[in-house]
């Protein structure tokens, strides 16, 4: 009677620390920061976003959901001096596609 004993059990490769997501992470940050600065910048310096803007609510809401679609918004607002129109909406809308990209990388890198 031949025994084999007990088997080995198999070795779980060790799993590598995520830098790609802390750089990741730390890029996002950076990324979330620059709107944010234009746009306290644009309220103590200049009044772009007094006059795209006709109150301090809209502007508020914008710095913590949609940072860029309103920074970007409050430029081309400055940039024809009484309203958004044409191609500066197609502007706009990439801030838009901007603040979207942000929510869900930021949902990603969440999980």
């Amino acid at each position: 009677m031949t025994s084999f004993g007990q088997l080995p059990r198999p070795q779980r490769p060790r799993a590598q620390e995520p830098t790609g997501s802390l750089i990741l992470a730390a890029l996002l940050f950076v990324f979330a920061l620059w709107p944010r600065a234009w746009i306290v910048g644009y309220w103590i310096f200049g009044k772009q976003l007094g006059d795209a803007y006709d109150s301090a609510v809209v502007p508020a809401i914008g710095f913590f959901i949609a940072p860029w679609t309103t920074v970007l918004y409050a430029w081309m607002w400055a940039i024809s001096s009484s309203a958004v129109t044409g191609w500066e909406w197609l502007i706009v809308g990439v801030g838009a596609l901007l603040d979207l990209w942000f929510l869900v990388v930021a949902v990603r890198l969440a999980r």
